[in-house]
């Protein structure tokens, strides 16, 4: 998977799941992403995917996510818990550079996600 932001791709080194492969289907996505809580930025996603991949509640700069609540696709920029919520892990960003882009970005971006 790849993570296009202000003409930078940026791949993702992923986890299977069915809620990953369920995205993937998807693809390629044009999201809009609006920041939420200065952690990290997310975008409504067109389908609901089944939602069985690995929950966690320690998010990490760089984790690409997917919150079944409000069915968006996530990018953390921000070290954090979420206790007690749990979010599904999708993935990491190979390239630091990513959080540091997200951190440097308006509070509204839109995002490029490909295979």
């Amino acid at each position: 998977m790849k993570i296009t932001l202000n003409g930078k791709t940026y791949a993702i080194r992923t986890e299977d799941s069915t809620t990953l492969r369920d995205i993937e289907k998807q693809l390629p996505l044009t999201l809009a992403f609006r920041r939420n809580h200065d952690v990290e930025f997310v975008g409504t996603l067109p389908e609901k995917p089944v939602n069985d991949g690995r929950k966690i509640s320690a998010i990490h700069p760089g984790g690409i996510y997917y919150y079944e609540g409000w069915n968006v696709f996530c990018l953390n920029y921000a070290e954090g818990d979420i206790s007690p919520y749990f979010i599904t892990y999708l993935g990491t960003a190979e390239d630091e550079r990513l959080s540091e882009e997200l951190k440097a970005s308006p509070d509204s971006i839109i995002v490029e996600i490909t295979e």
